[in-house]
Order: C-alpha cells, then structure tokens, then sequence
C-alpha cells in the first residue's frame, strides 16, 4: 500500500503538552525501571491502555512540571486578603470559639517566644542545645529519652520529665524558624539547607495544635476541635500516586493526643493538605509550582475532594493557598517573624480545626465507612427530588489534574435496608458520574445540561429495543446539595468562594457540581477480546450516535477512546455503548454559532474543531474523530497485549498527541487528503496482529466516505487547504477519483461560490452520515457473523 514516492509536507514538530491529562490512581513502578512495561505510565483517566505507552514516564513528569509552571502564570491570582476568610467555619457558635481558642494560643505562643529568646541571651542552653541539635519534633526526642533509659516503662514523673525535654527540643526549633537569617537584615540562624527548615516549621504548627487542645479542654463549648499535624515522616515519597516527586511536608487531621502521624506512612489519601518550603523568599514562585505539582495527588487519591487547601513557606514567609477549579487563590503573605504574622498564622491553623469538612475541602455526600470498608454516596434526583444513597463497589475513574471538571465515576448499588441477593447484585449496578459542570455564570445552569440530554434521549429513544444498551439510561440525577447552616445549599463555586471578595470571585469560572446515576454499567475498550468485538461496538455506538443526532437533535462532540464503552448481555454477547454527553449540544444551536467552540479530546478532534473554522459543526466532525479512534487502535493496539513499547513511540500518529492544535491540524489534513497519503501515513502502520486488516478494511471505506466519496463533486473531496496553510502542504496533489455526472453530485445543489472541501461537505452532512452509518453497519453484521461462527480475529 506504500506509494512509489514519499509524500512531503509539513514536519512533524513534538513539543511538550501541557493540556493536563488524566491519570489513574494505580501505584506504577520508578521512573528509572528498566523493564519495557514499567517505562511508561498511564495518561487516560477512564481506565485507558491504548495511549499508555506513547510517553516515558520521565516526559510525563517534565510535561506536568510544564503544566505547572503555566498554571502558576496563568491561573494563580495573588495576594487575595479574603481567602483566609474562607476557612473560617460557617456557623457563629464554632466562629466564636475559633476566634477565642486562636487568641489564647497567640498569647501562649508569644510568651513562650519570649521566654527561650530570653534564655538563649542568657546562655542557659540546655534547651537551645537540644534544639540545635534534634532534626525530629517533641515526640521523636521523648522516646529517645526512653530508649536512653534502658527501655524500661517511666514513672509518671519521669515521663513528665521526658515531656518536658521533648517540648523544650520543640520549642527550641520553632523559635529558629521564625527568628530565621534574612538577606536585609544579616540576623538570626542561618539555613544552609532546606531540610532543616522542615522539623523547624512543624514545632510550630504542633504547637498551636496542642495549645488548641488544652484551650478547648479547658472551654466549655461542646464544639468538636480537632489537630492539624504534620506526617512525622518529612521530605517523603507517597506510595499511592505514580508521582514520584518527594513532598516537604503533609498535615493530616487528628483527634487523638499525639503530636504527629510518627508511625503512619505519609500517603496522599491522608493528607488534608501539602506545604511546599523554601529557604528565600525569592524561590515563591518555584514554591508555587511544586505545590501545584502535589497538589494534584490529592485530587486523584481522595474520591470526595472537591477543592483543595495548601501552604508555601519561602523563608518566614508562609501563604495559604486555595485551589478550585480553574484557578489558584493565593492569600497575602504571613510574616512569622512578626507577632502580626504569627497571629494571621495561628488564627488560620485553628479555623482549619475547627471549620466544618466540606470548608477544607471535602465533600460530606460521599463517605467512607471505616467499619464496612466501603464508600457512600448521596444522589438528589432533580426530577423526583427524591435522595438516593449508593454503595461504591469500584472506583472506575479518578481524578488527576488540578483544574477542570474533576470528573470521577463510581460503580455503585443502592443502598437497601437489608441484604442484596447474589443474583440480582448484577442487574442492580449502576455507574455514579461525579462532575463539576460548567455554568454560564454565578446565579447561571449549566452550559452543557448533560441530566437534561440524557432524559431528553431515554425519552425518546425508549421504544426503541434496537438500541437498548447502546447508550446510558438515565436513573437519577441533579445537582448536589450540601448542608449548611443557613439550611441545604447547591454545590458550587459560589459557595466555595462565598467569603472571598467580589472583586477575586468573577475572575473564577462558575462551575455547578453534578451527580448522574445511569446503567449499565460499562467497560473500556481495551478489555474487549478482538477486532471483531470492536467493529461491532463501533457499530453500536454510531447507530446510536445518528439516532441520537436525528431524534433528539444533539451532537456529541467528543468521539474517543474514553467514551465509546461496551457491555454483555447474559449471553457474553458485546453491546457498544456511546456515553459522556458533557460536551453535547443542541444542533440547532450550532447552526447559529458564526464560529464554533473546540471541544472535545485533542488526538480524535475534527480538522475543523482543531482550527477553530468558522464551518459548521455537523455530524460529519463526529465521524471525522472515529476514523481518528480507529487509526489509534489500529496503529498504537487496542490493548497491551498488542502494543509494542519499543515501536509505539515513533509512530507518525504520536504528533496528534503531542502536538499543537494547529500542528495536529496540519499533520491531519495531510495524512486524510487522498488514499496514497492515508496508506502512508497510518495503514502502513497497522498491527501486524491477525484481525487487524478487518479494521484496516474498516478505515479504507469510511475514509473513502467521507473525504473522497464519489458521490460529490471535486470540489467536496480531500482536504482542500486554506491558503494560510499552503506553505506547509507542497507537492500534495488534489484527488482524482472518478466521479458521476454532475447531476448525480449529492452537492450539485451547493453554492458553487463555496470551495472549501470541508464547508461543502457540511452543507449535505446528513447525506454522507448515512452513507457512512450503511458502512458501519455492513462491517458489524459481518464481524457478528464471524464471531457466531466462532472464526474471529
């Protein structure tokens, strides 16, 4: 199939991505393995395999760390006094006592300041010693104290004397934190490394926890006070996450009477937050970064996270960081070697205790049941507004970015009063959609209403037994709905942000948090068994993607890897499954947009979508992302069992995953403009895997459909090239396909005025739709057949 001459055109440029791809909650193996199946990590959120292998991990890493440094240059809005008012708790009881507690700690903390600043003038250094010489906090020296006292159990005064020496150590590391060297002033220790600042700054912080537990002893307010502790571990690498960066610091929630996590190993599923530290106040924006770069574990290891909190400390300066969904608020700095500083400081550590869970982040519908070993979830129907509680089985997608939809997907049943029997078990699974949808704006619904699309389509498609299956039925779904004490809210930005000033707040997206329940529940497409399995899945999915399209006058807009699912019936028998209607929109409104937005999964997009054209958005872009799906299994292996790691990389397909929007553009209209290139380009390098050259057949006749059908004129052939794209497309002829007489041309009633190829398919899109629908579906009758007969590939 390779033409005589190689085709030229643009090259093929690689530069790093920076769009944030997904990554599952599964542990991978070091960066530095050596095996063939541990130098690479998966990169798709929904349990993908087929693009696993087209990066090392060692790209991965440097494309999250480019990632993070866009982040911090473009969605990190600084110096926002009012985001410390965002962890004070909500009600004015526990407000009250925060404020009090908080006032007691400071008055205990600057007491204690003053009296080892007065004790080290003195020289009396039993502890300053200590201090100068411990690297661990109050607790690991109490039990070097016992060691020393030849392991024997203390008296009840001995161990108050190892406490006290404990304490002294601590204390004695909190007081050279904050009176650290700085470059103006020349006084003060200095730090010649930046682990040495990590046991400096966890005394201090395990020191407000233990005076807010005495003051709230102490108090007669039955409100629940819990401690902000670090890990005891610093300086760690977190066995739950394929990141393998080493974090300063994790603070962790406690109730309990210790001072530190000393005997739990730091695991992001733990932390409530991270801190990043660094020894100079020059170094915040790299402090920036890193923190952006943990904080995204946090997401993808803790499935009822809705925001996240975090802290730089650059020197003495600290800063409060707070993550939502499209950017990151940072707080005006707090200087700790001031007693202002230190009190803004103390003050946010106790709001943290104190304040309710859904303010540092979590979210209170969706809870772990410690006893059973499984999660819960809430669901609030909007359209019976009835409650729903399910039992998650499996977590089948997290969340790995920082930014975005935060989308997550629970395998779950619904909770009854009494046991499930084995045999309905199955039947009764449903598939739980967590996501934060885009609003049009505060007080605004959705733009993309997927609850909507998704009753609109079981409404209409419910008579229809041929299609059962082929996309999901919707059982419940709304908006979800925390309690607060002004009574039950919606979850949404807004309230995240309602104590942040309005000036900060409309420069962050509104988003609206949502919750779906649908069946069946499905698979990914790398666990399907064979080519055969996938032509008929593909067949499915598309016979539902028309009807959907022709019913219900929706697009769907985002065609890949991750949203075209499969199940099976009692039988074994495969039934494909198009789902995620996040980006789907109505076609009339696309008939009405001079110019399109681009959404979609940045490999499958369309020519158009990727160019932003100002061509109409039809049905044809959706088609136009499955050649691309299928090119991608074909080339790169629809599972791992295909895949060749030592070949995957330098496939010409990987530029549509790394590449520009604009460069994937190019490199498509090149590879799609006629047979000879598409041969080159991506049939050349089909799987040499038996049941392959079905899905190789497969592509040559959709692509002869849609771009070079010799059912439209010339002009509506190929991919014609604006002129701003000429220079990259030298030496490329135009097709020259036999064609009917201009009277058959299913275009002959087109302007002759429009000469853009993709424009004049646009205007008979559903004409070609239904020429590639007939194709589509004459493969899937002939791989079933094979599959009964039992001769499948």
């Amino acid at each position: 199939m390779t033409p005589a001459t190689r085709p030229t055109g643009p090259s093929l440029r690689s530069e790093p991505s920076v769009n944030g791809l997904n990554l599952p909650s599964v542990k991978q193996p070091g960066p530095n393995s050596k095996s063939c199946a541990r130098a690479f990590v998966t990169r798709a959120g929904h349990m993908n395999t087929v693009s696993n292998l087209l990066t090392p991990a060692k790209a991965i890493q440097a494309e999250r760390e480019a990632e993070a440094d866009q982040t911090v240059k473009n969605n990190l809005v600084c110096d926002v006094d009012s985001v410390l008012d965002a962890a004070r708790p909500t009600s004015a009881e526990r407000r009250l006592c925060a404020d009090n507690y908080a006032a007691i700690v400071c008055a205990r903390l600057e007491k204690l300041i003053d009296d080892v600043q007065r004790s080290d003038n003195a020289g009396a250094g039993t502890s300053a010693k200590c201090g100068r010489e411990s690297k661990h906090l109050g607790a690991e020296a109490a039990r070097k104290n016992t060691k020393a006292a030849g392991k024997m159990p203390l008296t009840a005064a001995a161990a108050e004397s190892a406490g006290e020496q404990a304490d002294s150590a601590a204390y004695s590391q909190l007081v050279r934190w904050i009176s650290l060297c700085s470059k103006a002033s020349g006084s003060g220790p200095k730090v010649s490394r930046e682990p040495m600042m990590y046991p400096w700054m966890s005394a201090f912080i395990a020191f407000v926890a233990k005076e807010l537990a005495s003051a709230a002893a102490a108090g007669e307010s039955s409100e629940e006070t819990l401690k902000l502790v670090s890990f005891g571990k610093f300086d760690f690498v977190a066995d739950d996450s394929d990141d393998y960066r080493r974090v300063d610091i994790g603070l962790v929630l406690s109730s309990g009477n210790t001072s530190s996590f000393t005997d739990a190993a730091p695991a992001y599923k733990d932390a409530v937050m991270l801190v990043e530290l660094k020894r100079y106040l020059a170094e915040q924006a790299k402090a920036y970064m890193q923190l952006v770069l943990y904080t995204r574990n946090l997401f993808g290891t803790q499935p009822n996270r809705r925001f996240a909190w975090g802290l730089t400390v650059c020197g003495t300066t600290v800063r409060a960081c707070l993550f939502v969904h499209d950017k990151v608020l940072s707080s005006e700095a707090m200087d700790v070697s001031t007693s202002d500083g230190r009190r803004v400081f103390v003050e946010l550590l106790t709001n943290w205790s104190m304040c309710e869970s859904w303010r540092l982040g979590y979210d209170p519908t969706i809870r772990f049941d410690a006893g059973l070993k499984h999660w819960e979830i809430d669901v609030c129907d909007s359209e019976t507004q009835m409650p729903r509680t399910y039992i998650c089985e499996d977590i089948r997608c997290n969340v790995y970015s920082t930014f975005g939809r935060h989308t997550r997907c629970f395998v779950a049943q619904e909770k009854t009063a009494g046991p499930v029997s084995a045999s309905s078990q199955d039947s009764s699974m449903v598939l739980i959609k967590d996501s934060w949808a885009q609003a049009t704006g505060p007080d605004s619904d959705v733009v993309h209403d997927e609850v909507a699309y998704l009753r609109e389509i079981r409404d209409a498609l419910a008579d229809d037994r041929a299609l059962e299956g082929t996309y999901p039925l919707l059982e419940a779904g709304g908006v979800v709905q925390i309690t607060c004490p002004d009574g039950v809210v919606d979850d949404t930005t807004q309230l995240i942000l309602e104590d942040i000033d309005e000036n900060t707040r409309v420069k962050v997206p509104a988003r609206i948090h949502r919750r779906i329940v649908m069946s069946p529940v499905g698979e990914p497409i790398h666990n399907l068994k064979s080519i055969d399995e996938l032509i008929v899945v593909v067949g499915d999915v598309m016979a539902a993607h028309t009807a959907i399209a022709k019913r219900c006058g929706l697009l769907h807009r985002d065609l890949s890897v991750n949203n075209i699912m499969f199940h099976r019936d009692a039988n074994g028998g495969v039934r494909g499954m198009l789902i995620d209607f996040d980006n789907a929109c109505r076609i009339t409104d696309m008939e009405k947009t001079e110019r399109p937005d681009c959404v979609g999964t940045l490999p499958f997009m369309s020519i158009g979508n990727l160019e932003l054209s100002d061509v109409e958005r039809t049905v044809l872009d959706d088609w136009e992302s499955l050649i691309y799906v299928l090119c991608w299994i074909g080339t790169v292996g629809i599972n791992q069992a295909d895949q060749d790691c030592e070949t995957v990389h330098i496939l010409p397909i990987k530029s549509w995953h790394k590449d520009s929007a604009t460069n994937i553009a190019i490199t498509k209209r090149q590879y799609m403009h006629e047979v000879s290139y598409f041969e080159y380009y991506i049939l050349d390098h089909i799987q040499k895997v038996e049941g392959y050259e079905e899905l190789l057949k497969l592509l040559l006749h959709l692509h002869a459909s849609l771009f070079n059908s010799h059912h439209v004129s010339p002009s509506a052939r190929g991919c014609i090239i604006p002129r701003k794209f000429e220079k990259y497309m030298v030496g490329i002829a135009q097709p020259k396909a036999p064609a009917p007489s201009d009277t058959q041309f299913l275009d002959r009633n087109v302007d002759p005025a429009i000469t853009d190829s993709f424009a004049r398919r646009a205007e008979i899109a559903d004409a070609l739709a239904d020429e590639l629908l007939e194709v589509t579906q004459r493969f899937r009758d002939e791989a079933l057949q094979r599959i009964n007969k039992g001769n499948t590939h």
